[in-house]
């Protein structure tokens, strides 16, 4: 599989909401294209996306509150899943989350899909709500 993980660019926006629409991410009120293109200007080294033949097909989103990491929005196009990429994509975040100094990652999802996934990765649940599933690793995660 030809993928490259890199930075987020302004240019990519449209096509990670595509992406996310594709992967039936639901949109919050901060999924416009001003909000990513932000992120991607202020915060490029913890907005990824996965590119493969100039396409994207995956990304992720990290967040530093300078005590811990988040991670939201990992994203797989349905026609790149199952090959590792999204663990890839998981691998990276959470490798740049520790660099800034996280000793402790939460991983949001909002699909069954998404908390098997995290579970797969080693992450345990933390939390629960009506929407969404918190999970955290700790320090000596992968």
């Amino acid at each position: 599989m030809d993928v490259r993980i890199r930075e987020a660019r302004a240019e990519d926006v449209n096509a990670v909401l595509a992406l996310w629409s594709a992967s039936g991410i639901r949109p919050s009120m901060t999924d416009t294209p001003a909000d990513l293109r932000r992120l991607a200007e202020r915060v490029p080294d913890l907005f990824l996306v996965a590119e493969s033949g100039g396409r994207v097909v995956g990304s992720v989103v990290g967040g530093w509150d300078n005590w811990r990491g988040h991670v939201y929005r990992l994203a797989v196009h349905p026609a790149f899943r199952r090959r590792g990429l999204g663990r890839e994509l998981a691998a990276e975040i959470e490798r740049r989350l520790r660099l800034l100094g996280a000793r402790r990652i939460y991983a949001l999802a909002s699909s069954e899909a998404g908390v098997a996934f995290w579970a797969s990765v080693g992450y345990e649940r933390s939390g629960d709500t009506a929407y969404v599933r918190i999970f955290a690793r700790a320090d000596g995660g992968a």
